[in-house]
């Protein structure tokens, strides 16, 4: 019997039960997960004696999917690692190079409700680009978190008066980058709407004070 065979014997409960709740895009997370199972299959293997499967799985997806599914994607991301380390132990696999890992990433080419597995994801990397203030044209990578203010303190450190001295953070959390108000005076804008705390993306605009910058996906 084959993997997927043994998945949709011992799996499918799990599947339903784990994707039961509803999500705000016509891409099913079920659907994913299937995916992501008939990927191991094909790509298992046997070596000295034992069966083993990549450990390392993208879900590629449209950007307008990725935004809907934005806000349950450390959820996701959870579930779809925890069905493969499931499956693996009911199958008696091994994972090369440790537990199983999935990731959603963006990806422009792939259709709105469709999915690719992609075997080597790469994190996806974000600068902060300064479009109007000073330092002019500087660029910041996003790969740890970053202060935002006037202080000398601050990681990207502002000359604008208008600018609080600890004004704002930028984190990765899940490997996207949430922007935090630290209590400014003038307050944190994205897209020109005034927030305490807003996940971003490529594209999205930011101001300080009379600070502009742009969230943009490192090459």
């Amino acid at each position: 019997m084959s993997l997927l065979a043994r998945f949709e014997q011992a799996c499918a409960e799990f599947i339903e039960r784990a994707f039961a709740r509803s999500f705000p895009s016509e891409l099913a997370p079920a659907h994913v997960a299937r995916k992501l199972v008939a990927v191991m299959e094909t790509h298992a293997r046997r070596e000295n004696g034992r069966l083993v499967a990549p450990s390392s799985y993208g879900v590629c997806v449209n950007p307008e999917d990725f935004e809907r599914l934005a806000a349950d994607r450390a959820y996701l991301e959870r579930e779809w690692a925890e069905l493969l380390r499931d499956l693996a132990a009911r199958v008696g696999a091994a994972f090369v190079g440790g537990s199983p890992s999935v990731t959603m990433i963006e990806r422009e080419h792939v259709p709105v409700g469709a999915v690719e597995i992609d075997l080597t994801p790469k994190a996806p990397r974000y600068l902060l680009q300064m479009t109007k203030g000073v330092p002019s044209g500087a660029s910041y990578a996003l790969d740890t978190e970053v202060t935002i203010g006037r202080g000398e303190d601050a990681t990207v450190s502002l000359r604008d008066l208008s600018v609080s001295r600890r004004h704002a953070s930028i984190a990765l959390v899940n490997g996207v980058p949430m922007l935090r108000d630290l209590g400014s005076r003038n307050g944190s804008f994205v897209n020109g709407e005034r927030v305490r705390s807003r996940t971003l993306k490529p594209g999205d605009d930011l101001r300080f004070g009379n600070t502009e910058m742009r969230i943009e996906a490192a090459s």
